[in-house]
């Protein structure tokens, strides 16, 4: 992973936060219960996928990662952030479920955005644990590994 990967994470999920945190305003003065859960929702989903982005940008140092592998956690995240955004702000607003395909065009688009944000979310975890999983084994090795002027046998 380079620091153009980190710093797109740190920048994209500032972005996603930020969205989140405006999305919290409507949740005050919105009058109605669902209109209400609805936007903090939408708020605090927000907020907790910038976190994701941020935490993953500071892990990814310690995650090994074929060069490929990387960019695919990279781009899964950020597909996953922006599809969830555009849900759950469509949602937000129109009210629409977007639980199934079909309905309302509005209700399409958020589909699409739920679906192409658990995708991303689920592939993001899986490049994570592969990463985590090999680090681990890594330092499993090195630890096992004689040390150079180590005296053995006592």
């Amino acid at each position: 992973m380079t620091n153009n990967d980190r710093a797109r994470l740190i920048f994209h999920g500032a972005v996603i936060m930020f969205v989140g945190l405006l999305c919290g305003y409507p949740a005050v003065v919105e009058q109605g219960d669902e209109a209400v859960r609805l936007w903090r929702g939408a708020h605090l989903e927000l907020l907790l996928i910038g976190i994701w982005f941020l935490a993953t940008a500071a892990v990814i140092p310690s995650l090994v990662l074929a060069r490929r592998e990387g960019v695919g956690l990279v781009w899964a995240l950020l597909a996953s952030g922006y599809g969830l955004m555009a849900a759950l702000v469509l949602r937000a607003i129109t009210g629409v479920r977007a639980i199934q395909p079909g309905g309302s065009l509005v209700n399409e688009i958020a589909f699409g955005g739920s679906a192409v944000g658990i995708v991303g979310a689920l592939l993001a975890v899986l490049l994570t644990l592969t990463g985590a999983r090999a680090a681990l084994r890594a330092s499993t090795v090195d630890s096992q590994r004689p040390r150079v002027g180590a005296v053995s046998g006592q």
